[in-house]
């Protein structure tokens, strides 16, 4: 069994821009997924009882991309590796299969979001396209080329 930690509301879980190798499982309570601009926060998620977050803290040696804070009082299993986290889906099996799920749900919106990214984009570049005398300015986005002129 993992280790697991009571949090209480409010409490700040972890911080964008931190580095860390931890994913949390809530067991029990809600935990609000956000990124701070401009002074304020944005909310990008509510993680509630038997979904996780920080999983990207496992696989990738990068900072947080958000940060993370408690907004009900929480139960949280912590999983601090690959290898515990392999252990946690041998000892529950069902979660292994909504975790799939719940990584191709978030992996389809990234998908959908950088699509609508690079379309605007483009449409944007599109209204500087034409006939002149300027530089073109070309932009490689992932495998799509852009290309603007100006």
């Amino acid at each position: 069994m993992q280790p697991v930690i009571k949090v209480k509301a409010g409490t700040v879980i972890f911080q964008e821009n931190t580095y860390d190798k931890v994913m949390f499982i809530v067991l029990e309570g809600s935990v609000q997924i956000y990124v701070e601009r401009g002074g304020e926060e944005i909310e990008l998620s509510v993680i509630n009882k038997n979904d996780f977050f920080g999983e990207m803290a496992i696989y990738r040696n990068r900072p947080r991309s958000a940060s993370a804070k408690v907004l009900t009082d929480a139960r949280l299993a912590v999983i601090k590796s690959r290898m515990q986290l392999e252990q946690f889906i041998t000892e529950n099996p069902t979660f292994a299969g909504k975790m799939m799920g719940i990584m191709g749900n978030r992996l389809a919106n990234t998908n959908d979001l950088l699509i609508e990214k690079i379309d605007e984009f483009s449409a944007q570049n599109a209204e500087f396209s034409g006939e002149s005398d300027e530089p073109v300015i070309s932009v490689r986005i992932g495998t799509k080329h852009a290309r603007a002129e100006h």
